[in-house]
């Protein structure tokens, strides 16, 4: 019997071993290979967002990001015994994390716990990696030195908050991560608009478990190098979109309003120059990028709507501008009364004297012009295309709203209402449009924020100007507009809006805000949109304030902003462009920056201008060009001070400031032409200084 028993359990092992080696060997094989071996997905580096200036100013752009892991296994006794010391110095030099005290009883110890993996540091830069790579014992590569790389990508807006809600975001959630347990994508801006362009294509690496969730990549002919996504050529302007936001903080910190926006458009094209959007956080009372109030926000716009209702009444026939019209500055309709901004009103005077003031007679001339059949001034209104949507890529714009008479709210005093822009709603971006193809002629654009994709130097997409209405309304009428809204800014509502050596049309609008549905409250909407240079419109732009606490009318609260826009960007660059230009021939040589001495003679020698050298003791100088040649000057930088930038390229600029410790801001793009510390001032590190470029 025992004899058998032994006979059956050696039967028994032989045919599980049989099993286990040729029935389920090859299953087992790829399990265990499995749990050992593994691809893992590599993000593709997303293509990178473009602005509109001269140079390849980035608003976005994907930067390589390293972690520097060891195995410290593989390093030798000899090599690790006589080289940790030395390591560990350039690492704390480098790193300033660890003292090398430090770095030595934590790769000593990892090393003896037989770690392979051992992490050095996460996010280090190109520079540094650069340096990093000579230290010793990393030096050998990664066989005799364990030394191990691992590249990342990093997102990020070289402008920080600069164009920040317009740039957006987009994040890809897996269903572990959603509450609907399906995958899906969210975010906003053009990052969210363009997502499959400026994503890329993933890669795969095989990565080996090292211990618990850590993988460590190996080489094999199984990975695949990730793709870059395409890159994205916008409208925006570096320039304008500081001015725009600068001047929009500026008022709204002044006011202490809820929020506003400011939208720049370019005339011909309706490609958008710039948009700032700016809500107060009233946590902190400090104002942020949180939402896209320019095409979010739809609401009643106030006077700026008289414009659409003039359009109509003239197109119609009902009325001329030069009518005579009485303007008592009271107008009741039913039980509800409505008044003029001065109480008295404006006696009798033309109907253009009541666009330019703003007067509240509108509602009247228009609820007399259409009370008999008010759906022809409402079809009026979508025949200028005010109930739909511009279409434009980004998303969240809102829908207009233009009800029709057989509406169920539709009563008595809607008509005068909508006349003078009360139960309309429409964003700013919608508003602009409007106003945009009045400065166009007649023509309507669709806004637009991107004109190319590219690829490399391959063009995949362009965007050329759209034309949503070839023309909105007669020649005679959009004359007539044009006419209207320049005497608005001569002597009416915005007079004293004048700017410096142009002229600006437009129309103010305040409106009160609807508290939900139980009618309006103490709080105003202010508003100011027109276009500038008058007599050839070169760029339209609207500025909405909700809830200004110190003055509610739109010429004194948004028309100084748009003012403050137009100035800065006319002396910017528009008027300069239609001026005699300064005459270089005189000069022999070309005008260079301040910078890198040895960089700037380097350059100069190949160009075979010649260079007077007075700058010997210092390695960075200031540049003087002569008629005959270039001269270096000393501009001594010290260690403890903040260094002078002004007049520099930003490449040297950026170098010098965080070299020293600071955190650099970065506004507009070309020279440096003022700094927020002055040069000498002492400073402490991680202090934040704003340089400001042309």
């Amino acid at each position: 019997m025992v004899y058998v028993g032994i006979l059956l359990f050696a039967a028994l092992v032989v045919g599980q071993t049989v099993n286990v080696q040729f029935i389920k060997g090859p299953e087992l094989k790829e399990e265990a290979k499995e749990k050992v071996l593994s691809m893992h997905t590599i993000k593709a580096p997303r293509g990178n967002i473009y602005a509109d200036n001269e140079h390849k100013t980035s608003l976005a752009l994907s930067v390589p990001r390293y972690q520097i892991r060891i195995d410290l296994v593989t390093v030798s006794d000899e090599v690790f015994d006589n080289n940790i010391e030395e390591l560990a110095d350039s690492l704390e030099s480098l790193f300033d994390t660890k003292q090398a005290s430090q770095w030595v009883t934590d790769l000593t110890t990892q090393r003896e716990n037989g770690n392979r993996y051992y992490l050095i540091k996460s996010n280090v830069r190109n520079d540094q990696l650069n340096r990093l790579i000579e230290f010793p014992i990393l030096s050998l590569g990664p066989y005799a030195g364990g030394y191990i790389e691992v590249k990342e990508n990093k997102r990020v807006l070289p402008y920080d908050l600069l164009a920040k809600r317009i740039v957006g975001y987009v994040r890809h959630r897996t269903a572990d991560e959603t509450n609907s347990g399906e995958a899906d994508t969210i975010g906003v801006g053009l990052e969210y608009a363009y997502d499959k362009y400026l994503a890329g294509q993933d890669g795969e690496m095989l990565m080996k478990k090292i211990r618990g969730n850590e993988w460590k990549p190996i080489e094999s002919d199984y990975s695949v190098e990730p793709i870059p996504g395409s890159d994205i050529y916008t409208s925006i302007d570096v320039n304008l979109q500081d001015v725009a936001e600068s001047a929009l903080l500026k008022q709204l910190k002044n006011q202490k309003a809820a929020w506003g926006t400011a939208i720049v458009m370019e005339v011909e094209t309706g490609y958008i120059k710039a948009i700032a959007n700016l809500e107060m956080d009233t946590a902190d009372g400090n104002f942020y990028e949180s939402f896209n109030h320019g095409i979010g926000s739809a609401t009643e716009p106030g006077s700026t709507f008289k414009l659409a209702s003039a359009i109509v009444g003239l197109e119609d026939g009902k009325f001329r501008v030069s009518d005579s019209v009485d303007m008592p500055g009271r107008y009741q309709f039913y039980d509800v009364v409505l008044h003029d901004s001065r109480s008295w009103g404006y006696g009798k005077n033309t109907i253009e004297y009541a666009f330019a003031k703003s007067s509240n007679v509108w509602a009247k001339i228009i609820n007399d012009s259409y009370k008999r059949n008010p759906q022809q001034y409402i079809d009026g209104l979508k025949k200028l295309g005010l109930h739909r949507k511009l279409g434009v890529e980004i998303a969240g714009e809102a829908k207009p709203f233009i009800k029709d008479a057989d509406n169920e709210t539709f009563s008595g005093i809607s008509l005068p209402w909508m006349a003078i822009g009360y139960e309309v709603q429409q964003t700013p971006m919608q508003t602009l449009a409007l106003y945009n193809a009045v400065a166009n002629d007649g023509k309507m654009m669709k806004p637009q924020f991107v004109k190319e994709i590219r690829k490399g130097d391959e063009v995949l997409e362009e965007y050329k100007p759209v034309v949503l209405d070839q023309r909105i309304a007669s020649t005679n009428t959009i004359k007539t507009m044009q006419r209207l809204l320049e005497k608005v800014v001569e002597y009416g509502t915005a007079k004293g809006l004048k700017a410096r050596g142009f002229d600006i049309a437009g129309k103010t609008g305040t409106a009160k805000i609807a508290v939900d549905n139980t009618g309006y409250g103490s709080e105003y909407q202010a508003s100011f949109c027109g276009y500038f240079p008058a007599d050839k419109p070169k760029y339209s732009c609207v500025v909405v304030i909700q809830g200004p606490t110190k003055d509610i009318y739109g010429a004194s609260v948004s028309g100084t902003v748009f003012k403050e826009i137009a100035d800065k960007v006319y002396a910017g660059g528009y008027e300069s462009a239609n001026q005699e230009q300064i005459d270089l021939t005189q000069y022999n040589y070309p005008f260079s920056k301040h910078g890198n001495k040895l960089k700037l003679a380097q350059v100069l020698k190949d160009m075979n201008v010649p260079v007077t050298d007075n700058g010997r003791d210092s390695e960075w100088v200031v540049t003087k060009t002569g008629k005959q040649r270039v001269e270096f000057q000393n501009r001594l930088i010290s260690h403890d001070q903040v260094p002078n930038v002004v007049g520099m390229g930003l490449t040297d600029a950026l170098y010098l400031l965080e070299n020293q410790g600071l955190t650099v801001r970065v506004r507009g793009s070309g020279i440096v032409k003022d700094q927020s510390i002055d040069p000498g001032q002492e400073y402490y590190k991680g202090q934040l200084i704003t340089i400001e470029l042309i």
